[in-house]
């Protein structure tokens, strides 16, 4: 009987330093995960991508060691109390009882307990992570959108700019009716909470404002009659000495009144821009008697 109470003791010792390496494991992996944490942090206030990306391979490695250890561990530990091996005489780093095994017992519970503490957090993190990434997205998409809607209202506020490129207000034109239908889609697909629909349709903007703009100074005014187009240019001309403050009241509204009654029939004025001619230079026409 000898041999085999030998040899049953000689596997109580394996399981027992087998048991302590796992539990160095989840220690290890705890410390590994609240490494990978601070790392991650760092790098996010840092915005240094490459050592957030080095935290989170340290944090999901640290959380696989520690969580697949612990697991290990409580394994060699049912297994070792249901082959009912434990003796009063065995030595090694447990014995039956006594500090030993209280130390190791609650020091692997403590162990496990962080471990799946810092998977708690993790969890938490990343969900967090999300919601900050799509409002940091979202933020970047109304700041795109607003570009185009402030360039494009701009452009309807200048009468200058209008009649250099009269086609981005002409629905008629199939570049500038796409913009103004994506213009549309934006704005509806803002009041959603759906980014991944604002970012198709923000992006689907940006390429219509492109190429509205684009065609409309590649046209400019050639798609007038010659005739058409030197009463523009003179209405331009007249428009300028509008905006003069230098000059008087009574000439800038003389200038303003041939500039309207030139391209009257020609090119219809944004209303945006009359309103800033109206009211911010003061040059509001007197209605014409009947």
């Amino acid at each position: 009987m000898q041999p085999h109470s030998d040899l049953l003791d000689a596997v109580d010792k394996a399981l027992a330093w087998i048991e302590w390496a796992l539990w160095l494991g989840v220690g290890a992996g705890t410390i590994m995960t609240v490494i990978g944490f601070i790392r991650v942090a760092i790098g996010n206030s840092t915005s240094d991508t490459h050592l957030t990306h080095r935290g989170r391979m340290t944090l999901g490695q640290g959380l696989v060691l520690g969580v697949g250890a612990g697991i290990m561990s409580g394994l060699v530990r049912w297994q070792a109390g249901d082959s009912g091996t434990q003796h009063p005489t065995q030595k090694g780093p447990t014995t039956g009882g006594g500090v030993g095994e209280g130390l190791l017992r609650w020091g692997g519970i403590g162990l496990g307990v962080l471990a799946l503490g810092a998977l708690g957090g993790w969890g938490v993190w990343r969900l967090r992570g999300r919601r900050t990434a799509k409002r940091r997205r979202w933020t970047a998409l109304v700041r795109e959108h607003d570009a185009v809607a402030t360039a494009y209202g701009d452009y309807l506020s200048d009468v200058l700019e209008w009649l250099d490129r009269p086609t981005l207000n002409d629905v008629g034109v199939p570049q500038t009716a796409g913009l103004v239908e994506a213009l549309a889609a934006a704005d509806d697909a803002r009041l959603s909470e759906d980014v991944d629909r604002y970012q198709r349709t923000v992006a689907a903007l940006s390429t219509a404002w492109k190429a509205a703009d684009d065609h409309a100074r590649k046209t400019g005014l050639r798609h007038l009659e010659p005739s058409e187009r030197r009463m523009v240019e003179q209405a331009r001309k007249l428009l300028t000495t509008a905006l003069d403050s230098s000059g008087s009241e009574h000439e800038r509204r003389g200038a303003y009144a041939k500039a309207r009654d030139l391209l009257d029939g020609i090119l219809v004025v944004p209303s945006k821009a009359i309103e800033v001619l109206e009211t911010q230079h003061r040059l509001a026409l007197v209605p014409k008697k009947a």
